[in-house]
């Protein structure tokens, strides 16, 4: 009898994991309940469902690399929502299924930006092959995860037998007829080369002597263009209202008058040189001095800490800009609702302009809105701004919302119970508590 109760708890020993039910009576718990009773695994200190066990698993079985990703996805994200909130708790992986739900997105925009390339071409353009080649070329560097997201239409074509729109006597004629003089020589110079690309890829093409020579002085020129239509460009970004004279506005109009009409027309912001030639702007005299703003005298040090205003769900602050304030210090601005707002220096201040620049950020459940501005513009760095968000979930995620509530993954890093938003400009955030 000693020896059969010995062997017994031995073979109790020996199971590494024990199964749980709850005791019924001659009813069973399917037969009270209407639904089938659920099996519990023992594991150290805690019993674990076997339908999380089954989560765990499926997304383990995730791969972000692999064709099965979407498939593998969805049926682990399918187990993980019919589990209960208490079976939830358990699922000791979640934050890797979050992490690839973040990269299904990322996935999704990039197969997006394929189909808009391949699409960005008719087929009867004599640029479609070319533009097929250069598709293809990015389609392959994309593991099979990728892949799958991009169009099936999209993937027919990327997979298909392409040959150029062209010959090599239309590419000879197209070389030899181009005009430097024509409004569309730079296209025209484009089109040329794109298809003698496109013949080079698909055969081996020798062209008649000098030919290809013309092509060349045609693309160097393009390039002289562009250079010279950039310092006209430059010249009409650096004109302020505040501090442009009228001598220096007709010294960009003169510049810009020099140029051929090929070159004036690569010029993007001549409408903005219209508005200071037609009096748009009441500009100061040659000599004037710079008239100086009024600024704050409650306005946030540079390295300082300084507690922001509020009104009800809303913080502010100003920051004073101008030459004379320290630009290579950041400010850090504290509220009460475990939110900071960190400023980079004013050297990296990309608005040109001198005031009070106006901080204000709104936390109003999990939706934070920021704003700055400087003179009712909206203010930009070369650096990030931060917002620093304290005590989240550490498997909370931040989108940012646009117009029309359209919303992309923002970006923010995660630091012990921090969550740090990184924004060059103002915007609209989303906590999305997983």
């Amino acid at each position: 009898m000693k020896n059969k109760r010995k062997l017994a708890l031995l073979a109790l020993v020996a199971v590494p994991s024990l199964i749980y039910t709850a005791p019924t009576t001659s009813a069973s718990a399917a037969d009270v309940s209407g639904h089938a009773k659920t099996a519990y695994i023992y594991n150290n200190n805690y019993y674990y469902n076997s339908n999380v066990t089954n989560v765990v698993q499926l997304i383990s079985n995730i791969n972000d690399t692999y064709y099965s990703f979407q498939a593998n996805l969805e049926a682990a994200l399918k187990a993980y929502n019919e589990l209960t909130e208490t079976e939830k708790q358990y699922v000791t992986n979640y934050s890797t299924l979050s992490n690839h739900q973040q990269t299904r997105v990322a996935y999704r925009k990039l197969a997006a930006q394929i189909d808009e390339k391949l699409a960005s071409v008719e087929s009867t353009s004599v640029n479609y092959y070319q533009n097929v080649m250069e598709t293809k070329d990015w389609y392959n560097t994309l593991n099979a995860a990728q892949k799958t997201f991009v169009s099936a239409e999209s993937q027919r074509i990327l997979n298909s037998y392409i040959t150029p729109n062209t010959s090599i006597d239309k590419v000879v004629n197209k070389i030899q007829l181009l005009n430097s003089s024509r409004i569309s020589f730079h296209q025209d110079v484009a089109d040329a080369r794109a298809e003698l690309n496109a013949l080079r890829k698909h055969t081996n093409v020798s062209l008649p002597a000098g030919v290809e020579k013309i092509l060349l002085d045609a693309e160097q020129l393009v390039v002289k263009d562009k250079a010279a239509a950039k310092e006209v460009e430059n010249a009409i970004a650096a004109l302020s209202p505040k501090t442009s004279t009228a001598q220096d506005v007709q010294a960009v109009k003169t510049a810009f008058e020099a140029l051929t009409p090929v070159q004036q027309q690569l010029v993007p912001n001549v409408w903005t040189l219209a508005d200071y030639v037609n009096g748009k702007y009441d500009l100061p005299a040659k000599g004037n001095a710079k008239k100086t703003p009024t600024f704050s005298d409650k306005a946030a040090l540079p390295g300082k800490t300084t507690a922001m205003t509020r009104n009800k769900n809303t913080y502010t602050a100003k920051i004073n800009v101008a030459d004379s304030e320290n630009s290579t210090e950041r400010f850090v601005l504290t509220t009460k609702s475990n939110m900071t707002v960190i400023i980079p220096p004013l050297g990296t201040l990309l608005n040109e302009d001198t005031g009070v620049m106006e901080i204000q950020i709104t936390r109003n459940l999990n939706r934070i809105t920021f704003q700055a501005t400087l003179n009712n513009k909206p203010v930009e760095f070369e650096a990030d701004m931060e917002i620093i968000l304290e005590n989240l979930p550490p498997n909370a995620s931040i989108v940012r919302t646009y117009d029309f509530n359209e919303q992309m993954p923002a970006d923010y890093t995660v630091e012990g119970n921090q969550h740090f938003i990184q924004t060059s400009t103002p915007g609209t955030f989303q906590i999305v508590r997983n």
